[in-house]
């Protein structure tokens, strides 16, 4: 029922349009639309930007099968791939506003948070590590006879993305199973751990049901992903696109997510039901002051900057040392 119903609404016809995307051509014109974005996170690939926007449109998976038809048709290095997986892994808009904010919170504007929450700490984790770990270098420009490609083929690409879609409910199918079958037999309170370690749905799922930090917990969900997500991100992505940074952008997504939450959230359940015996005239808010959110980012700036200098540090000593032993 999941696979042929709500899953395959949400997620074929993304795999299909982005394949469409990459291959004909259009992703360095879409891509001029997150070109800033894409500046700002460190890569020059105009390819870039289109992958991103097919992420916060249609979610990880589309994103992931742009990114693996950039590598294959040399738009983008798999070094390139790689800094971009952090920015581009997280659920799709549908999923976060509707099923998680409308349906399991009971508010849309929780759900408008919790995705803008996650896509900006994607954004700016992705900046970082591109910062720390170093700037890939994009591949050299061809020459025209090696541009020219054939059309892309429809029925092709259909049975590509058909193909990468029932993998893709395998993954979700058995890690749910999982996900059921340690809630079964944990309590209550332990439950959501496995779930969000799992997979993303059961995640919030579980979380949506905890009561006082229900959204706090499934913007954690989503920033971890579980599991599921990254094994289907392994599948998608070529083999010699690394998932390094992925793996260390979790570690960072989830504080930066989090307190991105908190500043944009307008309320919580706590003050929710603290005031509800007041008139409906009074409005509760949870929000920090714009001056106080600056001056929170040019402390964040300064952090990046300090570390970014120190991490250039040993390794511009490191390359000194081997000058100076080449020249012996």
């Amino acid at each position: 029922v999941l696979c042929g119903g709500p899953l395959l609404v949400s997620l074929f016809p993304f795999l299909v349009v982005s394949a469409l995307i990459m291959r004909s051509g259009a992703g360095e014109v879409l891509g001029v639309l997150l070109w800033p974005v894409v500046r700002c996170i460190g890569l020059r690939s105009r390819s870039a930007g289109s992958v991103l926007l097919i992420g916060l449109v249609g979610g990880f998976a589309p994103a992931v099968a742009a990114a693996a038809e950039a590598v294959r048709s040399r738009e983008l290095t798999p070094q390139e791939a790689s800094a971009l997986l952090p920015a581009c892994i997280c659920s799709g808009p549908s999923f976060v506003i509707l099923t998680v904010g409308e349906q399991l919170l009971g508010s849309r504007t929780a759900g408008v948070c919790l995705f803008a929450a996650q896509v900006l700490a994607g954004w700016l984790t992705a900046a970082l590590l591109c910062r720390v770990c170093g700037r890939p270098k994009p591949l050299p420009v061809p020459p025209a006879a090696a541009q020219t490609e054939p059309p892309p083929a429809l029925d092709a690409i259909l049975a590509q993305a058909a193909v990468t879609y029932l993998k893709l409910c395998g993954f979700v199918l058995y890690f749910r199973m999982l996900a059921s079958g340690a809630e079964a037999l944990l309590p209550k309170p332990w439950t959501v751990l496995p779930a969000m370690l799992l997979e993303v749905c059961s995640g919030c799922d579980c979380a949506s049901r905890t009561g006082l930090w229900a959204s706090t917990l499934c913007c954690a969900a989503l920033s971890v992903q579980g599991a599921s997500v990254l094994l289907q991100v392994r599948t998608i992505c070529p083999p010699e696109v690394s998932l390094g940074p992925l793996l260390a952008a979790r570690v960072l997504h989830l504080p930066l997510s989090l307190a991105l939450f908190w500043l944009v959230v307008p309320g919580t359940e706590q003050a929710v039901q603290a005031f509800s015996t007041l008139s409906g005239r009074v409005v509760v808010m949870h929000r920090v002051p714009l001056d106080c959110a600056l001056l929170a980012f040019a402390v964040c700036c300064i952090t990046v900057a300090e570390l970014q200098k120190r991490c250039s540090r040993p390794c511009e000593a490191l390359h000194d040392q081997h000058k100076k032993t080449a020249a012996r």
